[in-house]
């Protein structure tokens, strides 16, 4: 009897071949299911890091300006299409002025629903800030520059800080 192992040889290198090539098939899926979930999670975090950040930055901001939900109140008197003129405490309480700023005189110039008050900036040159009464809103900011035109604002009769 004579051993021939050759061919049981063959048989047993191509068996091992095919056994370690459906390992490393395994482990590529195994990998690739891995890699998916990692993707998947850093784009859940990602994009719950941008929905908090928008959120703080909205919340920062709301907190820092004037309260849009209450009204400010026109002084006693006023009747809902003709308000008293505002004082400049009360349009103060509406904005924020930039550090080193500040209204240049108490007198406020009102014509209809419309009022100014001249501001004063430590580079010179003073400069005028809009504000516009409604019934429902009240007193609110509405502009700054160094006149306005009458015509675009509604109004029928001259204003001191009209340009035309």
């Amino acid at each position: 009897m004579t051993d021939d192992l050759g061919p049981l040889r063959q048989a047993m290198s191509d068996l091992s071949e095919h056994g370690g090539s459906a390992d490393l098939y395994e482990r590529t899926l195994r990998r690739s299911r891995q890699t998916q979930r990692r993707a998947t999670i850093a784009t859940g975090v990602a994009a719950a890091t941008v929905v908090f950040a928008i959120g703080g930055t909205v919340a920062f901001v709301a907190g820092h300006r004037p309260d849009a939900s209450t009204p400010a109140a026109a002084p006693s008197g006023a009747g809902p299409g003709q308000p008293d003129c505002p004082s400049v405490e009360t349009l103060g309480s509406l904005v924020e002025l930039p550090p080193d700023w500040s209204f240049a005189s108490p007198q406020v110039q009102c014509v209809q629903t419309w009022a100014t008050a001249d501001v004063k900036r430590p580079s010179g040159g003073n400069i005028r800030y809009l504000f516009h009464y409604t019934a429902e809103v009240g007193w609110r900011y509405q502009d700054q520059g160094a006149g306005w035109d009458c015509k675009k604002l509604g109004l029928t009769q001259p204003a001191p800080f009209c340009t035309s």
